[in-house]
């Protein structure tokens, strides 16, 4: 067969033909031996209805606004964030498109596949776009769902194997395909409003339970939504997302659609009294929505979003990249400069450029987390070198510190959903901020699918800039300064005292040997 990729790809050491022949899924059914992206349906964004209570609301809501500005509403407590996604699908009437790196088989993520049945069922067409690393999509319940006439189900580059030897081998074999993941978050609801941020679909990114887990999403309607609808169009139409009927996912497997119904809804009876089922309860934002009573802000937007192609390790124009975009809205920067990134590792460039900005008198706080709230180890690794130049630059840092009771869980290389800080918020002057999926470090920039939004509001700005004082209050962080002789202090508040620390605090020495370790590893690129 003839390779349709380009001769940089055909030279590398995995297939050639990726992404149109069985070795891209050699986890394909039997029965289907090869798959062919051609072979697929099109399908593309559904214009918005016009008749449904929903939209009648948008359309009140918009009457006398500039048709080139777009409405916002922040939503950055988690449960409220999870009831306004809920909310969006139960009022949809037309079509659902949802977009996520994680999509768990959790409360959050069974709750939300219920209303997605329930909105299937009613004749609502659903599009779910997951990525397969973060997701692992299981037997047999995704599989299932796409077997709903109204819903489809795509899998973003995917990896041969569903699980154990198979699975392990393959992210070994094609480590420079699988290493480039659609990091993305989007909801559309009837082309009418979307949501988009920091958040995925899991217990963790929305829960106010053990672990404290800061974000931020915002909600969007007006004139952004078919420049986001066709965003969403792109990565849904590339060759790259796969049918999951493509996938071998368990050939074995006989329960039916209404198995899948029954295995939900069981499950959330027996968590019936759980936080998401009692906020939606308690919840008035559908009644909000509806009478207009929700509080929109509004202003110019621009949406960036990676190519897909990215995830493929193409050649992208830098011009192009969200990250390279909101680059240079931060050197537009003249006043103040606030970042709340998961994951922050400026290296050499990072470190000129925040600093060359301090010294044109701009003034740069950074919040980021600590060794102690980190999930991912190897990241702090590759930011700690680089925080005294910052400091020394006149770059403002905190560290956020975890939680009392959170879980002491950290993973090395691989990232989970257990860091106390995951929002990628920065906010610029005082008229604009930006909230989306992308974070200061090289898997961001380099490596995973973004995407985001440059809002133009001085409300938002506010309401942000308001958020991250909060974050980095004296008993949430950590402010990092130097000592007399230059070392690294971290001073904060405990039990109303400040208190001045001269080492990582929270942690082991085995905790600073391992990162001290990490630090010698060539994953440059990797974090």
């Amino acid at each position: 067969m003839k390779s349709s990729l380009p001769p940089k790809w055909q030279r590398m050491p995995w297939p050639a033909a990726l992404l149109s022949s069985a070795i891209l899924v050699s986890a394909c059914n039997s029965e289907n031996p090869q798959y062919n992206p051609d072979a697929r349906t099109a399908s593309h964004a559904l214009p918005p209805g016009t008749g449904s209570p929903m939209a009648q609301a948008v359309i009140r809501e918009s009457e006398g606004k500039s048709p080139e500005h777009s409405g916002f509403m922040l939503l950055p407590e988690g449960l409220a964030a999870y009831v306004t996604r809920v909310v969006l699908i139960e009022q949809a009437r037309v079509s659902l498109d949802l977009q996520y790196y994680a999509f768990k088989d959790d409360t959050a993520g069974n709750l939300m596949t219920s209303k997605l049945l329930e909105a299937a069922d009613r004749g609502v067409r659903v599009r779910l776009l997951v990525d397969d690393l973060a997701t692992r999509v299981d037997n047999p319940q995704v599989v299932k769902l796409a077997e709903h006439p109204n819903m489809e189900v795509r899998v973003f580059n995917p990896v041969a194997g569903r699980s154990g030897l198979k699975r392990a081998l393959e992210q070994i074999r094609n480590l420079g395909r699988i290493n480039h993941r659609m990091h993305n978050k989007l909801l559309i609801a009837d082309s009418l409003a979307l949501i988009t941020g920091g958040r995925n679909i899991a217990d963790e990114y929305f829960s106010s339970g053990a672990i404290k887990f800061l974000d931020t999403d915002i909600l969007i309607i007006g004139n952004l939504l078919p420049k986001a609808a066709a965003a969403f169009d792109v990565y849904w139409n590339h060759p790259v997302s796969v049918p999951v009927s493509e996938l071998m996912l368990d050939d074995d497997d006989s329960r039916t659609l209404e198995d899948i119904r029954h295995r939900v809804r069981e499950f959330l009876r027996k968590e019936s009294r759980d936080e998401f089922n009692e906020a939606l309860d308690e919840s008035d934002f559908a009644h909000r929505l509806l009478k207009r009573k929700l509080d929109f802000q509004w202003g110019p937007a621009q949406l960036f979003t990676d190519p897909p192609e990215k995830a493929l390790g193409r050649d992208i124009p830098e011009h192009e990249l969200p990250g390279y975009q909101l680059k240079q809205e931060l050197a537009a920067t003249h006043s103040r400069i606030r970042v709340s990134s998961a994951y922050f590792v400026p290296r050499d460039r990072g470190v000129e450029f925040f600093t060359g900005l301090a010294r044109n008198g701009v003034d740069v706080g950074i919040l980021t987390n600590s060794l102690s709230s980190t999930d991912v180890a190897a990241v702090h690794s590759g930011y700690a070198p680089d925080r005294a130049r910052l400091l020394k630059g006149n770059v403002r840092l905190w560290e956020l510190r975890p939680g009392a009771d959170q879980e002491r869980r950290r993973h090395w290389f691989q990232g989970s959903a257990n860091s106390a800080l995951h929002a990628k918020t920065y906010i610029i002057d005082s008229n604009r901020a930006f909230i989306g999926s992308i974070n200061m470090d090289s898997r961001s920039l380099r490596q995973n699918t973004e995407i985001g939004v440059l809002v133009e509001n001085p409300a938002i700005n506010s309401e942000l800039s308001r958020l991250f004082e909060d974050w980095v209050a004296p008993d949430s962080a950590w402010k990092l300064g130097l000592d007399e002789n230059g070392e690294l202090q971290w001073t904060g508040k405990e039990d109303s005292k400040t208190v001045t620390v001269h080492q990582e605090p929270d942690t082991s020495r085995w905790d600073r040997f391992v990162v001290w370790l990490l630090s010698f590893l060539p994953i440059e690129s990797q974090v």
